[in-house]
């Protein structure tokens, strides 16, 4: 009989979607997982997602996995948890904060050293 029953017991897990997420958009089967890891669906709005019905993942899923061997869960984690390197949001825009050719050229009337290296369009 096998003393060690815990290293056969599955480990569910869920991650949450969040918008600077890899997988907003994708449909649940392109992504890899690890060995000995499956998907069981998605979680949205109180619905689960069967993963056989293959749905696009959207900002705010929680994403149900399991790893069938304990010592597949941090590989597991770490793959669905993967995020943009840098951050962006379809809603905003984070080039409105450089400075514009006005910002640029009042700069030099100030006593405020210039530290542009050139001026953007």
């Amino acid at each position: 009989m096998l003393t060690n029953k815990k290293s056969l017991e599955p480990s569910l897990f869920g991650v949450l979607i969040q918008a600077n997420s890899i997988y907003g958009g994708i449909h649940l089967t392109e992504i890899q997982l690890p060995d000995k890891c499956a998907f069981l669906g998605i979680l949205r709005q109180n619905q689960v997602l069967s993963a056989t019905d293959n749905p696009t993942i959207f900002v705010g899923d929680y994403i149900l996995a399991i790893a069938t061997h304990p010592m597949m869960i941090p590989a597991l984690k770490v793959t669905l948890k993967k995020i943009h390197s840098v951050y962006y949001s379809l809603n905003s825009c984070l080039l409105e904060a450089r400075p514009t050719v006005s910002q640029s050229v009042n700069a030099y009337d100030s006593d405020i050293p210039n530290t542009f290296n050139s001026i953007y369009f």
